[in-house]
């Protein structure tokens, strides 16, 4: 189990490239290894449209989890954290932050407390060429959004979602998280972690990102959840490989007189739709690898 102050920061100044986002990232692996901590990559920049934002997470999230996975560093959590230059009121703490060079928390106006990150390192960077993606202006569009999943293992796709709902939430972001009761027929279902496990680390994540937020965390009994009560819901973030049953959603919600949700979108981290999404990252995929690696007696 990691320890929450066992975490290790690196303040990016801009959208890198990815060979040079591995380059830093490789600078961490000795802390990481070390004390088998949390990574936290704070991008400077502010998102303006969750296009941008759903494309430069896909990215960073494979990158750096590419690096990690070199090392055999499986269950090490990676958390992007962005437009939230508050992220330090969390009461968290490092055990070293990673700077560019000549640069302190101060010159990116990060609100950090000396005793809250206890080292510090820097790192070069050169003049790269960023991306520069395009598109509505998104933020905050929507009061009351809601999402839902099993968030079991919490990896790197249920981040992006999380991500992208909370970029588009105003007000209230209601998730629905799977009960204990459905998850019975999963695969190596000795390892699906507890429910309130899985509403704890889903809840954590969430309050890293924006924790002014008000954030409902609700059972998730069937296919439709709250967006099937809850008429105030706008918008229903889903990922590319389940859009069937936001439609299922909003055909329930039309039988019963509330408004259609619009549908938000996310890419699908790894896989492809034309193979069904056979390699996309998953939580099966993880509790398979934690078998492996420490097969039950």
């Amino acid at each position: 189990m990691v320890e929450e102050g066992s975490r290790v920061l690196v303040v990016l100044p801009h959208i890198l490239p990815n060979a040079t986002l591995q380059r830093i990232i490789e600078q961490t692996v000795p802390f990481l290894r070390k004390w088998q901590s949390q990574l936290d990559v704070v991008v400077i920049p502010e998102f303006k449209t969750s296009l941008q934002l759903d494309s430069a997470l896909g990215k960073m999230y494979s990158a750096i989890r590419d690096v990690l996975l070199r090392y055999e560093m499986i269950n090490s959590g990676i958390n992007v954290i962005f437009n939230n230059k508050h992220f330090a009121k969390s009461n968290l703490q490092w055990k070293v932050g990673l700077l560019p060079q000549g640069s302190t928390f101060d010159t990116w106006q990060l609100e950090l407390e000396n005793e809250q990150c206890h080292n510090t390192e820097h790192y070069a960077l050169h003049e790269d060429t960023v991306e520069r993606i395009v598109g509505p202006r998104d933020a905050s569009e929507f009061r009351v959004t809601a999402l839902g999943g099993t968030f079991d293992h919490i990896h790197d796709g249920h981040k992006i979602l999380l991500s992208i709902a909370v970029f588009i939430t105003s007000q209230r972001l209601i998730c629905g998280i799977t009960c204990d009761e459905l998850l019975q027929n999963k695969k190596y279902k000795e390892l699906i972690e507890s429910y309130e496990i899985r509403c704890s680390h889903v809840s954590r994540f969430i309050e890293l990102l924006k924790p002014n937020l008000s954030v409902e965390l609700v059972p998730l009994k069937d296919v439709c959840g709250p967006t099937g009560k809850v008429p105030e819901i706008e918008c229903l973030v889903v990922s590319r490989e389940t859009v069937a049953g936001a439609e299922t959603v909003n055909k329930t919600r039309a039988e019963k007189g509330m408004d259609r949700l619009v549908i938000h979108v996310v890419n699908v981290l790894g896989g492809r739709e034309e193979d069904g999404w056979s390699e996309k990252l998953s939580s099966t995929e993880i509790r398979r690898l934690l078998q492996t690696s420490h097969p039950l007696n």
